[in-house]
């Protein structure tokens, strides 16, 4: 028996090993990658307190513990700068406040796979409430069987935000009450012919923050799978590779459009992504986790509403080009979604100011 516990310790280390190395790289590996983030860290951590009644294994069992945790903290979703001081953050400066959410499908009643009731006017209300000076919201869309064409009458909106601009892009739409003077498609010459969601998957829209531009991008990513198809299906397989692809290309895409932008920016929403899955670690490795500034030790935002644990985080705010943030809060919904809100204050500084002229 401890020869058995000690060979599926080395099999998960084994697996740890290989995942750091294919999650966000070989297509098919998005099917492990869909494992709750945190077993990543719970696995070691039952591994570690079996090998303390494994005498004859324990060194070894504690050495695949410790290095198993070791290499897949990134994967673990943990928030390991929650457990770290911090500075106290500059209070001098523009103040901010950005909100994302993803809308599902407009607050519009359905039925389907892992949802609920929904109502558009109880939806638009919350949003009001929240009082963004931005708001980067994602699913502005029907569903129409495997189709999700954008919603183009924005009367709604115009009712509830009398004093914001609205840009849109297929299926998002950014609200600003700060001036719009720029807005654009990241990935204009996409690949991706997919229905659900259609394209584009990104969109920038520069305001002004009194005489500074401050650049926001509205991002929601196709998700990796169709869990409707059959799994048995050689169909569901090529789906899975497909969406790889086009996920990898605008990934590469928008990651270097925000290298290229010099102003402060912020690029949130629904990345379909979770810690475990690695498509976005080259997109944080030039952007700072506004969820980092919080005390959230597992800011998962995914699922809300039962049917599922919320386990997952597919939902990420974060900046670039000095921002600071001053308030990170992950917001229940209020039955208006199945993520949880992000609702995020920061400040633009002088100092700030002066280098993004420059």
């Amino acid at each position: 028996m401890s020869k058995f516990l000690f060979s599926l310790a080395a099999l998960w280390g084994l697996f740890a090993i290989s995942h750091e190395l294919f999650t966000g790289k070989l297509w098919f590996w998005v099917l492990p990658g869909m494992s709750p983030p945190i077993l990543f860290a719970a696995i070691p951590a039952v591994i570690a307190v079996v090998a303390l009644f494994n005498a004859r294994y324990r060194t070894g069992m504690l050495v695949i513990a410790f290095a198993s945790f070791l290499v897949s903290n990134q994967s673990t979703g943990i928030n390991f700068a929650s457990l770290m001081p911090r500075e106290t953050p500059a209070t001098v400066g523009a103040p901010i406040k950005v909100v994302q959410m993803n809308t599902d499908y407009w607050g519009q009643l359905r039925d389907g796979t892992l949802t609920d009731p929904r109502n558009k006017d109880a939806m638009l209300a919350y949003l009001r409430d929240l009082d963004a000076d931005v708001y980067l919201l994602q699913e502005h869309m029907n569903r129409d069987g495997d189709f999700a064409p954008p919603v183009t009458d924005l009367s709604d909106v115009a009712e509830i935000f009398p004093e914001y601009e609205a840009a849109t892009a297929g299926t998002l739409l950014t609200l600003s009450r700060l001036p719009i003077v720029e807005q654009s498609v990241v990935n204009p010459n996409t690949s991706s012919e997919l229905h659900l969601p259609p394209p584009p998957y990104a969109l920038k829209v520069n305001v002004m923050v009194g005489d500074q531009v401050f650049s926001t991008y509205n991002v929601h990513m196709p998700i990796q799978i169709i869990i409707e198809k059959n799994w048995f299906s050689q169909d569901f397989y090529d789906e899975i590779r497909k969406r790889h692809y086009i996920r990898q290309d605008e990934f590469r895409v928008l990651t270097q459009d925000l290298k290229d932008n010099p102003y402060p920016l912020v690029i949130a929403g629904d990345l379909n992504t979770s810690p475990a899955m690695g498509d976005n670690r080259e997109l944080l490795d030039v952007t700072t986790d506004a969820a980092s500034f919080s005390d959230m030790l597992y800011p998962a935002t995914w699922r809300v509403g039962g049917q599922l644990p919320k386990l997952w985080r597919n939902d990420w705010f974060m900046i670039r080009n000095d921002l600071t943030v001053t308030n990170y809060q992950s917001l229940d919904p209020d039955g208006n979604s199945d993520h949880l809100v992000q609702s995020v204050d920061l400040l633009l500084t002088q100092e700030q100011a002066i280098a993004s002229n420059n």
